[in-house]
């Protein structure tokens, strides 16, 4: 359908119609056609007679019929339903698009449920531009209501000549029957039709509004691992070599077990020059004291050998104990926790410089390291579920116990707290305490907020990081 089409349909005069000269006449026409439209029985069939037969009452080159969505004014659109003198219509048509686009401003506007003029000064820039190309000078908008509500349908007509007050009293009257029969005959469809369509989306707003504001408890996730509770660091006691491990890794030992030893050769030559250099100071000591009776100056030189005899006395204990140190021993029984025993044979270490770990392995304890980012929930006494690599569809139950108060570098390179938690008994007493050394993901419950904000957290986060709000 063209514009051409469009102009070239509509009355072939614009003279008055039959009988508008004698009021007695048009009255009759009126109930006529209110009485005509009242019998029909079908949508299409109104439609028709409402675009066509309304000239035999009032003049008009063209007649446009529209539905009107119940969302106006706000979102929806009219639809183009009916012109006059045109049997099938093409709803894509640039006409059709600009009727409907300029039945949307007028509906919407603060007269858009009264009959009046249509001001083509009040419609927005882009429809003035085709108000001559795709409608007469004069316009009038009729529209169409029901009795219970606003209108429904609405009705477009437009012609050259200007608009009387005795056509548009005559119209006001057809339009209110119009209205009715149209409400009667399919409005109470089309709000129907309306009331089911908005029910399932309004349904899933109102469902999904309630689910967001269910209260779950704020949670955060972080790497974990098993380790021992209150492990006894096993550092170096001197500087040396280490020469040989009596134990292997993760091996069960008893307290003063042989845990490594040092190589020994330097510190027994040390032990036996300041051995030999005591028994010579010694021996110099004796000797001038006996002298001291028969010589004087020799008495005076006493006092200096006995000092130097201390001396290297002091110098042989210091030997003997580096020398006792040499074999390292376990303080306490637990299980000698180090990597492997090839990391340290050959290698030079200083002294409290840490070898090896003695665990208790029935008292293990989870160490987290939770990022800063996601530090919420750090409350003494929180909840901990730690789930192992190894079994994930068991989690182990704990509770927080300890959280570092300033941030650190983790063994990954992220800036995170060390969070401690203590196991909960095991359900089974005879159950054994999970293995140290085992690792999984630590999931810290907190106090209860929002589904929204525990889904929303992050993107809000992030979001204001991004915008800076």
């Amino acid at each position: 359908m063209s514009g051409a089409s469009i102009r070239e349909g509509g009355a072939p005069a614009q003279g008055g119609a039959p009988g508008a000269a004698n009021p007695v006449n048009s009255l009759l026409m009126l109930l006529e056609l209110q009485r005509q439209a009242w019998r029909l029985a079908a949508a299409p069939e109104l439609r028709y007679h409402i675009v066509n037969q309304t000239r035999r009452l009032i003049a008009y080159r063209q007649a446009a019929f529209l539905t009107l969505p119940p969302t106006l004014p706000g979102r929806g659109r009219p639809a183009l339903e009916a012109v006059s003198n045109i049997a099938v219509l093409e709803p894509n048509a640039p006409f059709a698009r600009w009727m409907e686009d300029a039945v949307r401003a007028v509906a919407s506007g603060p007269q858009g449920a009264t009959l009046h003029v249509v001001d083509p000064a009040a419609l927005p820039a882009p429809l003035r531009a085709g108000w001559g190309e795709w409608g007469p000078a004069q316009a009038l908008w009729c529209p169409l209501a029901g009795p219970d509500g606003p209108p429904l349908a609405g009705l477009w007509l437009g012609r050259d000549e200007p608009w009387t007050d005795g056509e548009l009293l005559l119209l006001g009257h057809l339009a209110e029957g119009y209205g009715h029969a149209w409400w009667a005959l399919a409005g109470k469809r089309t709000r129907r039709r309306g009331l089911r369509r908005a029910a399932p989306p309004l349904l899933a707003v109102v469902l999904i509004g309630g689910m967001l504001a269910v209260p779950v408890p704020m949670s955060t996730l972080a790497p974990a691992e098993i380790r021992a509770s209150d492990p006894v660091i096993v550092a170096a006691p001197l500087d040396g070599v280490i020469e040989r491990f009596y134990v292997q890794p993760n091996e069960a030992v008893t307290a003063g077990q042989p845990l490594f030893s040092f190589e020994a050769t330097v510190l027994r030559s040390r032990h036996e020059v300041a051995r030999k250099g005591l028994t010579q100071a010694e021996a110099e000591l004796l000797s001038a004291s006996q002298a001291a009776f028969a010589d004087p100056q020799t008495k005076a030189r006493v006092a200096q050998l006995r000092a130097q005899v201390e001396l290297r006395r002091a110098e042989m204990n210091l030997a003997r104990d580096l020398l006792d140190r040499v074999t390292v021993k376990a303080e306490r029984p637990g299980l000698a926790v180090f990597a492997d025993v090839n990391d340290w044979l050959g290698k030079p270490v200083a002294v409290g410089e840490r070898v090896l770990t003695l665990a208790d392995p029935q008292a293990p304890e989870i160490d987290i390291q939770v990022a800063v980012g996601d530090a919420l929930v750090l409350e003494e006494g929180s909840p901990v579920e730690l789930f192992l690599n190894v079994d994930p569809l068991r989690p182990l139950r704990a509770r927080l116990t300890h959280a570092s108060y300033e941030a650190g570098l983790s063994a990954a390179g992220v800036l995170s707290y060390r969070v401690k938690a203590a196991l909960e008994p095991a359900q089974d007493p005879g159950e054994p305490p999970p293995r140290i050394g085992l690792r999984g993901t630590a999931k810290i419950l907190g106090e209860r907020v929002p589904l929204a904000l525990y889904l929303f957290r992050r993107p809000l986060a992030l979001l204001r990081q991004t915008l800076g709000v």
